[in-house]
């Protein structure tokens, strides 16, 4: 393959991307097909080129990007492999994954300022950006693991966590992680599409749920360290997704209002595909009251259940933010902000 002249497009739009491809002998090659692969191989569609023609050299393929289904493809990389048939009905597999990609992008311009996350990529790169505490909790996902073209981007937040009890960015304590890896050459990446993510997409596929392997794993290419994530599944190196709630110890009703006193139990659940990606190595469950240390499982397992009591650890009437991240061993980290208030007046409690 040629090189291409831009690396994303928006099929939403009706967009098309051009494959340029170069062959130096035509008259020896039969048949061209490029198969569209999404980054955990699956087969999206299969494209074939015109006919070769003795003496012609340049070619190209275009991609409207939807799949065999004619359906739009989920804002995603995607990766042309070539199947080159020559005359004698051999075909060669050329693939650009097996000899590029997952070199760890870090140094490169970034500027954190109100609302927006700005950086500039020195190539097309998987990104995540973090925001957390120095020393504490991770608090929001920004950006995780998610395509971006080489050049500036700038990344708008509202500056809170998701479940908006916490104002993140304004807390002086706040630190950043903004950190990538090198996608493969050749890399189509698709953007626009609002309608479907590609979690989603996997799922009303059926797609096999991919597990991750150790076999052939190169820890540097080029004197370059490439990062462990690239060797997993996509929505492996995913946040998982958490479920918590604060429950009563006598009645197991969910509530925010604690006695100080009293022993309350949290209740930590997963998303039953981030269960199956995080059991395939080990997590630990961590919990946090106002972004300060408090307790955790270094041997995570699911349904887990912390039994506290507010006073017996130090927090007084009023208040609090609980934070619990569950973070996996690869670097994942889920996290589910909670806010509540203690009282130490009996009188005050909802469970009786």
């Amino acid at each position: 393959m040629a090189t291409f002249e831009k690396a994303s497009f928006a099929p939403e739009r009706n967009e098309e991307f051009v494959i340029p491809i170069t062959i130096s002998n035509p008259e020896k090659i039969n048949d061209v097909k490029v198969e569209i692969r999404t980054s955990d191989d699956d087969l999206v569609r299969t494209l074939s080129l015109t006919k070769i023609k003795s003496g012609t050299k340049k070619y190209e393929v275009k991609w409207d990007g939807r799949d065999a289904n004619k359906m739009l493809v989920p804002d995603e990389a995607y990766h042309p492999v070539l199947l080159v048939t020559n005359t004698s009905k051999k075909t060669e597999r050329i693939d650009p994954r097996t000899s590029s990609g997952g070199e760890e992008v870090y140094d490169f311009e970034k500027n954190v300022r109100q609302g927006v996350i700005e950086y500039t990529l020195p190539v097309a790169s998987r990104v995540l950006v973090r925001a957390g505490i120095k020393n504490g909790p991770m608090l929001r996902t920004v950006i995780d693991w998610e395509p971006r073209t080489a050049g500036f981007h700038a990344e708008r937040w509202n500056g809170r966590d998701l479940d908006d009890v916490i104002a993140v960015e304004e807390n002086p304590e706040v630190g950043y992680l903004i950190i990538g890896y090198q996608l493969p050459e050749h890399t189509i990446i698709t953007y626009g599409n609002t309608k479907e993510t590609y979690r989603a997409y996997r799922e009303r596929h059926k797609y096999p749920i991919k597990e991750a392997s150790y076999e052939g794993r190169l820890l540097e290419r080029n004197k370059k360290v490439i990062r462990q994530e690239f060797y997993n599944p996509v929505l492996q190196q995913k946040s998982p997704r958490i479920e918590v709630k604060l429950l009563t110890r006598e009645s197991r009703k969910e509530t925010d209002n604690v006695v100080g006193l009293d022993e309350i139990l949290t209740e930590v659940k997963l998303d039953p595909l981030d269960e199956i990606y995080l059991d395939q190595e080990r997590y630990e469950i961590s919990f946090f009251v106002d972004n300060e240390f408090i307790a955790e499982e270094e041997q995570g397992f699911v349904p887990f259940t912390w039994r506290w009591s507010p006073a017996r650890l130090g927090i007084k009437p009023g208040k609090h933010v609980l934070t619990v991240n569950v973070s996996g061993y690869n670097g994942q980290v889920g996290v589910k902000n909670i806010a509540f208030n203690v009282t130490d007046n009996a009188s005050d409690k909802k469970d009786k």
